[in-house]
């Protein structure tokens, strides 16, 4: 039985490729393309890694949604073809940091606890319980990006708030 839990306005699973995954992890993919636009609220991304994976490993900060020709062409996985409008994204959102969970969370056991209904299809918001129970600074941080100033204002003043109660996952 599900039980209804508060959500983060911050936080969002969000399922990936492990290949793509992969490529983040080593950093040749800076940035995450989607065909959506996030609300400028969410911060960070929990990834569920799709199968055989299946499993949420990887949390990752990232910058609000870039246009085509916002994205800086620094050799980045997919970079230059965004900006050139060859992607069916429309959207790119830019990995800041990047975090790897002590213990991975399984999707039976997400499904269980009730945090995930099953995969997350586009995304959906995360529980305040899950964030309490994985906390970030208890994690391990793989990489944080370093940022200029303009960067730095967007992502100062994060601080996780309660949020909203829908339950889309």
């Amino acid at each position: 039985m599900q039980r209804a839990l508060t959500k983060s306005t911050l936080d969002i699973f969000m399922s990936i490729k492990p290949e793509h995954m992969q490529n983040i992890v080593s950093r040749s993919k800076n940035h995450e393309y989607r065909s959506y636009l996030l609300s400028p609220s969410i911060k960070y991304i929990w990834f569920y890694t799709s199968s055989p994976t299946k499993e949420i490993q990887y949390v990752a900060r990232i910058s609000p949604g870039k246009d085509p020709g916002e994205v800086p062409e620094d050799g980045g996985i997919g970079n230059a073809d965004f900006n050139a409008g060859m992607k069916s994204s429309k959207y790119g959102y830019e990995i800041l940091a990047l975090w790897r969970l002590n213990v991975p969370v399984g999707l039976e056991r997400a499904i269980a606890e009730g945090y995930l209904k099953g995969a997350p299809q586009k995304y959906c918001w995360v529980a305040w319980d899950f964030l309490l129970e994985y906390p970030l600074d208890r994690q391990v941080l793989l990489f944080k990006k370093a940022v200029d100033k303009k960067t730095m204002a967007e992502v100062q003043g994060d601080g996780h708030e309660n949020g909203s109660d829908e339950d889309n996952c």
